[in-house]
């Protein structure tokens, strides 16, 4: 993506392994936001977009390169000076390819909030990481090659372990070393995450979450995300969407990789540990906020995912 000068604010976060520099892009719309790291090893950019109408972006890359993109809002199309076929990406989606173009475009459809995380990194780099699996032969090849080369899409969901991650890299507030560590880390755990998926086969569930029922899974999983503290059966959740318990629990599982209930208390948890400590709420509040029935029950729970009780994790942050 090519930004205005005029737009960038720009920080130089320097340590022992590289001098990164970070854009904040300030435009027009309140909550558009975009940020780029740039490290010696790899490159980020990731935000939110408020885009009304569909847009055409012509890009230029200064060399081959391998990317890893996530768009989880929003759709967007790809389109490399060298490669006949279109990338088309839709909301909830993840790709991995090897670029060897200089130029493409990019159409970005109109959107209420275009969200996305791009990854972008020398070759030598994914080789090191790449298993010796079938999954991956074209992808090699292309790289030796010097061959643009998209890895087929079957398995392309972004995960609930996939979008935490996503979710911790926004949400971070590190600065210096610090957040080049804390990126590196994530962009590798990314990565994992990225080559494990190609490696699956397609879900045996898959004929079974036809089109319409994909969008009622996602339906439901912002559902969750918008009521977090609010006591729900997985029949009235369902009711809520259209389908039926079934359905739910299975199209969970097959595009999200985990269960309905792992994933509500994956959010639970999280949202108490940022309320112990970034806020001055009790463990009381806190409990029933996220909807649990006593503190008692909360601080058990906090502590099998955490290995910590919620008094620990509220005094080590101070």
């Amino acid at each position: 993506m090519v930004l205005k000068q005029e737009d960038k604010i720009t920080t130089h976060i320097d340590c022992n392994t590289c001098i990164a520099q970070v854009y904040n892009v300030g435009v027009s719309k309140k909550g558009n936001s975009i940020k780029e790291y740039f490290f010696k090893d790899f490159w980020l950019c990731f935000g939110n977009v408020q885009q009304e109408s569909d847009k055409l972006l012509n890009f230029d890359c200064a060399e081959p390169s391998v990317k890893m993109v996530f768009q989880f809002c929003g759709s967007r199309a790809l389109k490399l000076s060298d490669f006949s076929d279109v990338l088309e990406m839709q909301c909830n989606s993840h790709a991995l390819f090897y670029t060897s173009a200089n130029k493409g475009q990019v159409k970005i459809n109109g959107c209420e909030n275009q969200g996305f995380l791009e990854v972008s990194f020398q070759p030598k780099f994914l080789l090191s990481y790449l298993p010796n699996n079938e999954s991956f032969i074209k992808l090699v090849e292309g790289i030796h090659k010097k061959e643009s080369t998209f890895l087929p899409s079957e398995n392309n969901t972004i995960t609930a372990a996939m979008q935490s991650i996503i979710d911790s890299i926004l949400d971070s507030d590190r600065t210096g070393g610090l957040q080049h560590l804390f990126l590196e880390s994530k962009v590798k755990e990314l990565l994992l995450l990225q080559i494990e998926s190609f490696m699956r086969k397609p879900h045996q569930d898959t004929e079974l979450i036809q089109k319409y029922h994909a969008g009622k899974i996602y339906q439901a999983k912002a559902i969750i995300e918008a009521n977090i503290g609010k006591p729900c059966s997985l029949i009235d959740l369902a009711h809520q969407v259209g389908t039926n318990e079934c359905t739910l629990k299975k199209g969970f599982r097959a595009l999200l990789d985990t269960s309905v209930h792992n994933y509500w208390n994956e959010l639970k948890m999280k949202k108490a540990m940022k309320m112990l400590t970034e806020s001055d709420a009790s463990v009381a509040d806190i409990s029933m906020d996220i909807g649990f029935k006593t503190p008692q029950h909360f601080s058990t729970a906090f502590k099998k995912y955490y290995g910590i009780t919620p008094g620990t994790a509220r005094t080590q942050k101070k």
